[in-house]
């Protein structure tokens, strides 16, 4: 591993002035000696917790240690002032709040941008700079996180040519997944089947009708990935998420191929919607990009696919109806399964709280999806605020299980960072985009390397799968560790890398047009510095770790800073970026 921060400075302790990098002042050599024995440290114990488990704590968390959690979970993070508000609020009333807040669009301000910026050529990045304006800005803070672990369930992403060039096409699926977020599961799957992004991603946009003559039969992309990814899985399911088996103990599939050529069939003669209202409607084009990419589409009943079609358990779609009754009569059909509450409620629990709910904690959560408490089915805002308020989520004892909470994501600790100590840049505005994350390039676009950023998965299953089970420990206890999937010796170097850049170099994120760099704004931190180093680490447990920064870490980072007594700076940047690193802060329990 590197130690703290370049490809220069290596992991290793030196012991004399001559053993630092060419170039180091005195403070500078402190400060790598520190770092670089702390981070030597911090990987002991981070051994020893992987071999353990947590560390015996006995964890009781105080009121705002409990919000910081809270925030952890269902938030990109939060600075002190959002923790002294959820507290002050209380966590379920908080919570209650944030649904209740109308959703921060980004496609608005990108075609505001199209239309400021007319012949500007990096229409690209339009997206990007909204995207980091909200997430660093917008008070919907729950919706921004819940559309960000949607986007990783329904699945569309910018390696697709015609979505890399519009920032338009993005925003607006983005937004349909942020508007979904609370409302109901039903509209959510629906709307994502109708936005054109998603249609040019899983090519039922212009989808045509069967011609046996001509050998041509619907395309069936969208209608598998809409059962198996988007709604109900491989296999039927009880409601604690467990398999269902036949009579000779195997689990029973939910669709074979034939369910799958008859679904295809639905998802024929969806086109885009006019341009402008009166236009005709047309079906078929050389360039999807050139036509209507942010309204839902519509139907050209002339391309779709006529009479009946039979669907799951011999569900029949009769004919004789119009093209979009099809859509919405199958969309109703998938939502009604019973398949839906646990498999969609164990990827939400994975996404914001443990890879590895218990059985009892998705029954919980499938029985609020299959009823709000009012006859409701579907209901996203109570989903979301059973999962996070379920005894498992709150319960602190839990934070001592090893077989509960997950690996951050490499990319929501980045995120955090700058939300948690106020990322600012001179203009006011977050231009950036995930290019200025460096790594390897493909067809034109660089793969950030922290193997994350929005929209651009590699492929329609995610950055990673939910039941990957890393060789060893994990996979002997019958444990899944999604995140660990992306999170290796190469992307663990880069993400400590780009910590240390952004902590260290003061350089969070650069500016993609202009040279204002977007910097994080510690003058809060070092003010605490100045009470002392102890109450400096107080200070980070409560904001990045809640309250649960194990002894043994906690020595090693007021080791590592009591060098720098007299230069609270230093010690702030020392502290953090050992925060940012340490293995409390790495899993999220």
């Amino acid at each position: 591993m590197h130690a703290p921060g370049s490809d220069d400075h290596p992991a290793t302790a030196a012991t004399s002035p001559e053993d630092a990098p060419s170039g180091f002042d005195r403070r500078s050599f402190l400060k790598w000696t520190a770092a670089a024995g702390a981070a030597a440290g911090l990987a002991e114990v981070t051994g020893s917790q992987r071999a353990l488990g947590a560390d015996g704590l006995g964890t009781m968390l105080t009121p705002q240690q409990e919000a910081s959690r809270l925030l952890a979970q269902c938030t990109f993070g939060g600075d002190q002032a959002l923790i002294d508000w959820v507290t002050a609020t209380g966590l379920e009333a908080w919570l209650d709040a944030q649904m209740a807040l109308p959703p921060s669009l980004t496609l608005p301000q990108v075609f505001q941008l199209v239309e400021d910026m007319e012949g500007f050529e990096d229409e690209f990045l339009y997206f990007d700079w909204i995207w980091w304006q909200h997430a660093m800005t917008a008070p919907d803070v729950v919706r921004h996180r819940v559309a960000w672990a949607l986007q990783q369930i329904f699945v569309i992403s910018r390696f697709q040519d015609v979505l890399y060039d519009s920032s338009v096409a993005v925003s607006a699926y983005h937004d349909v997944l942020a508007r979904n977020a609370f409302g109901n599961f039903r509209n959510l799957l629906l709307d994502v089947a109708l936005q054109p992004s998603m249609g040019v991603y899983l090519s039922h946009l212009w989808n045509r009708r069967s011609d046996p003559v001509l050998n041509r039969f619907p395309d069936e992309n969208f209608a598998r990935e809409v059962m198996q990814l988007f709604s109900i899985g491989l296999f039927e399911l009880n409601a604690d998420g467990s398999r269902v088996l036949d009579g000779r103990g195997q689990p029973i599939p939910t669709y074979t191929n034939a369910e799958i050529t008859e679904m295809a069939k639905i998802f024929t003669g969806l086109t885009q919607a006019p341009t402008e209202p009166g236009e005709p409607i047309l079906f078929g084009g050389e360039d999807p990009g050139e036509g209507n990419v942010w309204d839902s589409m519509v139907m050209y009943e002339d391309e779709h696919e006529p009479g009946p079609k039979t669907l799951l358990n011999g569900f029949v779609v009769p004919g004789g109806q119009t093209g979009m009754q099809d859509v919405e009569m199958a969309i109703d059909h998938l939502f009604q399964h019973p398949n839906v509450g646990p498999f969609m409620g164990r990827h939400l629990i994975q996404r914001l709280v443990t890879s590895n709910p218990t059985p009892a904690y998705i029954s919980r959560v499938s029985a609020v999806f299959a009823d709000n408490g009012s006859g409701v089915r579907g209901d996203m805002a109570a989903v979301i605020k059973a999962i996070l308020m379920d005894p498992e989520a709150r319960d602190a004892s839990r934070i001592d299980d090893p077989n509960f909470g997950k690996a951050r994501e490499p990319f929501t600790r980045w995120v955090q960072l700058g939300r948690a100590f106020h990322a600012t840049s001179p203009s006011g505005q977050f231009r950036h985009f995930g290019g200025g994350l460096p790594d390897d390039s493909a067809e034109g676009v660089e793969l950030p390397a922290l193997a994350q950023y929005p929209f651009f998965s590699p492929s329609v299953f995610n950055f990673y799968s939910p039941t990957h089970q890393p060789a060893g420990a994990l996979t002997d206890a019958d444990l899944v560790a999604p995140e660990l999937q992306i999170i290796h010796s190469y992307t663990s170097v880069a993400t400590a890398n780009l910590l240390y850049r952004a902590i260290v170099d003061n350089e969070y994120l650069y500016d993609s047009f202009s040279d204002d760099d977007i910097q994080l704004d510690l003058n809060t931190e070092v003010a605490v510095a100045d009470m002392g180093p102890a109450a400096l680490i107080d200070h980070l447990d409560l904001l990045l770790t809640y309250g649960t920064l194990s002894a043994a870490s906690r020595t090693i980072m007021l080791d590592a800073i009591m060098p720098l007594a007299g230069e609270p700076e230093d010690q702030v940047l020392l502290a953090l970026y050992l925060f940012s690193i340490c293995p409390e802060y790495a899993v999220q329990r």
